[in-house]
């Protein structure tokens, strides 16, 4: 496979849906924790990694745009990095 033929915008969209079904398994499972301890820690670390976060629906909305935006920067960085440097 010739890495110099990849598109990094396919890549990007990608690693985009991937990081999407992520964050949504990640959501889910903040939902099923049973503790009120793990649960808060859970909803702090997702609003760390997603600022505006929360779960209603305008923060889970921003949050899986903001889920798919960095994973597609991520899959389209590491793909342009490597037609640069993988000859």
């Amino acid at each position: 496979m010739d890495l110099n033929n990849i598109k990094t915008s396919k890549v990007g969209n990608a690693t985009g849906a991937v990081s999407l079904i992520i964050f949504v398994i990640c959501m889910s499972w903040g939902i099923l924790l049973a503790t009120p301890a793990l649960k808060d820690l859970h909803i702090q670390l997702m609003q760390v990694l997603y600022p505006g976060f929360s779960f209603t629906f305008g923060g889970v909305m921003l949050g899986l745009i903001e889920s798919f935006v960095y994973g597609w920067l991520i899959g389209a960085g590491f793909s342009w990095f490597c037609k640069k440097t993988c000859k």
